[in-house]
């Protein structure tokens, strides 16, 4: 699936109208179970890593339509969905502090998805929440993690803060990468505003740098500890901090390079798991790579909206929940009509039809 593009989130507190979140939980239940009546549970997992259909998904259950709150309320609805029906999609995910629940919850999987299935899943969800939080440094800090998987695959969803901005970024991954974390494998970065200059190591433009990060580990520290600054050269979190170079003396955590030369990675895989190697060192490293190589990291940043039933805060429209009810009914009468797949076909193709004629 091709990069979609980004969508940036305003950061909004509080929790939907109970009322609201009801209908949310009934409807985008009964919309997830016909599309895997009529194209199966993969492609409803996989369509969750599209940033566009995600965010349109949640619009059209009535959440707002430019909150950071959209990509907790729909899959908790959904979890909360799947925890109550019978169905082969599973939801688990955290926010916060409640991240550490992740475990647990992914323990209680095994029954329905297999030992080793289950443990493939978190070490690959560890791997691209380190993709997003260490190697593209965007300035967003990873605070939530969800994960929907039907077992022949899945999607994940990663959300991010600027508490400075208060902005949120959304980051979709798929089953699809099969294990390939680098080079621009993401399905999607979900806003509207591109950043000016982000280090961003995920992408292909930047391999030759992330090659010679193992190459400069390899090297005594004390060898670059009298690079002096110079002004020519831009920091690479230049556009988080105010000046224009690195001072290698105050940005460098030389202890911790000391201990990745001890470790002696083999290759950028050892390097990037390698425990204790955060942002910073690995900001560092792709610098020195840069000094000892010559190549240089990627600093490019790396966004359809629609709404059906209102929104939570009112706009565009506060949400009509008699409108709701109908459509709730409405779509379980047509869940409930599994027999008659032509004649369901035909309905829900004459009503997106009808709407496309009635814009």
């Amino acid at each position: 699936m091709p990069r979609s593009g980004t969508a940036i989130l305003p950061l909004h507190y509080g929790h939907p109208p109970k009322r609201l979140y009801e209908r949310m939980v009934s409807l985008g239940g009964i919309l997830s179970e016909l599309i895997v009546d009529k194209f199966g549970s993969t492609e409803l997992v996989t369509r969750f890593s599209d940033p566009l259909w995600f965010h349109s998904f949640a619009l059209a259950l009535g959440f707002d339509w430019n909150s950071s709150g959209t990509t907790t309320v729909l899959l908790s609805a959904l979890r909360d969905y799947y925890q109550n029906n019978e169905g082969s999609v599973h939801v688990i995910g955290a926010k916060g502090e409640k991240l550490s629940t992740m475990g647990n919850q992914a323990a209680d999987l095994e029954d329905h998805l297999g030992e080793r299935y289950v443990a493939s899943l978190m070490n690959t969800a560890r791997d691209v929440a380190r993709v997003d939080n260490n190697l593209l440094q965007d300035g967003f800090d990873l605070y939530m993690q969800f994960i929907v998987t039907d077992g022949k695959g899945w999607s994940i969803v990663q959300q991010g803060l600027n508490p400075n901005t208060r902005l949120a970024r959304r980051y979709h991954w798929n089953s699809r990468i099969n294990g390939r974390i680098y080079d621009d494998n993401r399905s999607g970065l979900s806003g509207s505003e591109k950043l000016s200059a982000v280090l961003d190591l995920s992408t292909a433009a930047s391999s030759r740098n992330r090659d010679h990060m193992v190459e400069a580990s390899g090297e005594r520290p004390e060898r670059f500890s009298n690079v002096p600054g110079d002004s020519r050269q831009m920091a690479l979190d230049g556009s988080m901090a105010s000046g224009r170079f690195l001072n290698m003396d105050v940005r460098i955590n030389w202890k911790k390079l000391r201990q990745i030369y001890e470790y002696s990675p083999q290759g950028f895989d050892d390097l990037f798991r390698m425990k204790g190697v955060g942002r910073s060192t690995i900001r560092a490293l792709s610098y020195l790579s840069e000094i000892i190589s010559g190549y240089s990291p990627s600093f490019s940043d790396p966004l359809k909206f629609s709404f059906a039933l209102g929104g939570k805060d009112g706009i565009p429209r506060p949400v009509n929940y008699a409108d709701y009810d109908k459509c709730i009914l409405f779509f379980s009468d047509v869940l409930g009509r599994k027999g008659f797949r032509r004649e369901t076909d035909i309905m829900i193709e004459n009503l997106a039809r009808s709407g496309l004629m009635l814009r």
